[in-house]
């Protein structure tokens, strides 16, 4: 153990913890226990607060529970210091600790059962282990979200909207908390010096005013009606099993906050679809999520969606600035990832016009 009094590291853990563990979820009987287990590291390149690994366990016999996975999911907050200390600041692994602990229990959403977890009281470190999902295809936003990927993730982040509703003031989550205006300010000039030849000038020209907004559009996406948000359902954060069972999963909860439900659509749509395939697709799947939502009895209309996805598109350029200028770094597929994004929601917010709404948030 590290020095908090839980695994900080995959070093950390042994095969007696392990088979602690899995003996305390029932995936493991008295006589069976884990002998040793191979670690492959998970989403270099992708994530950028935690450091995950697929550990593949081997067993002393075999296994008489007839539950005993292959493999288990783990996560640790990231070996970059300063990454570390931005996740901490914005309470992003004791965020992800609660939601497996209290929020997902009782939903229908799709996410791996939680067989660890707990987190330092300064939010500094945290520990989770997983049920993996290794024959599931990951998402990848360098390649872009399909229609039939997306049509999934909208009935699964409806399962996750829907029974918390108008309802988030009964729960205890905070909304995420945001950076001072010169660390996005910072992050801005970082985007710009690395990548401005994929800013359009409209964008560029309002800068100051943006930055301006990003108080009152948090304020506004924790207004009512809001409901539980995943907060990062980005392409690389679902996984796959197109015909099979659990077609969909949803990994990586450490974003996960009050919010206008529509945010997480257009999160999805507009930053991980390519954009030839957003513009045909886009207002179907907001058709599609109303009518899922209101499935659980809302009454939402088409035309509120519309509003409230032309908003959460502008509010997105924040989250735009904080992965690609204030998480900067130069690894290769983050690289083309970031691109990728880049082009997708300043594309995304011409189309929908929403610079227009800025003296909203003035």
């Amino acid at each position: 153990m590290g020095r908090t009094g839980i695994p900080v590291s995959v070093s950390d853990i042994d095969p007696p913890w392990l088979t602690n563990v899995l003996r305390a979820h029932d995936l493991l009987s008295k006589e069976d226990e884990v002998e040793s287990f191979d670690v492959e590291p998970v989403g270099l390149g992708v994530g950028q607060t935690g450091d995950s690994s697929r550990l593949k366990l081997c067993y002393a016999g075999q296994p008489q529970s007839g539950k005993a996975p292959d493999s288990v999911f783990a996560k640790f907050p990231t070996s970059d210091a300063t990454r570390r200390k931005a996740a901490q600041t914005m309470g992003l692994y004791q965020r992800e600790v609660n939601c497996y602990e209290l929020l997902l229990k009782d939903l229908t959403v799709r996410a791996p059962a939680c067989y660890f977890s707990d987190c330092t009281a300064e939010g500094d470190q945290f520990a989770l282990l997983l049920e993996d999902f290794p024959s599931h295809r990951p998402g990848d936003e360098t390649v872009g979200l399909t229609l039939e990927e997306a049509r999934l993730a909208v009935d699964l982040m409806t399962q996750l909207h829907g029974p918390y509703w108008g309802r988030m003031e009964q729960v205890a989550l905070p909304p995420l908390k945001m950076l001072p205006r010169n660390r996005y300010a910072d992050g801005w000039d970082k985007m710009q010096e690395h990548f401005g030849d994929l800013i359009p000038e409209s964008i560029t020209a309002v800068k100051s005013q943006f930055l301006d907004a990003v108080d009152p559009l948090q304020n506004w996406l924790i207004s009512a009606p809001c409901t539980l948000g995943h907060g990062d359902l980005r392409l690389d954060n679902l996984l796959f099993n197109l015909g099979g069972r659990d077609p969909i999963v949803a990994v990586d909860w450490q974003a996960a906050r009050p919010s206008r439900g529509v945010r997480d659509l257009e999160y999805l749509i507009a930053h991980s679809m390519d954009v030839e395939n957003r513009r045909l697709h886009e207002r179907d799947l907001l058709r599609l999520y109303v009518e899922r939502i209101n499935g659980f009895g809302i009454k939402y209309s088409f035309e509120d969606a519309v509003e409230d996805y032309r908003r959460t598109l502008l509010f997105d350029f924040i989250t735009v600035i904080h992965i690609i200028g204030v998480h900067f770094n130069t690894h290769e597929r983050a690289v083309r990832r970031k691109r990728g994004l880049l082009t997708r929601a300043t594309t995304a917010i011409l189309d929908w016009d929403a610079l227009s709404l800025l003296p909203e948030f003035a």
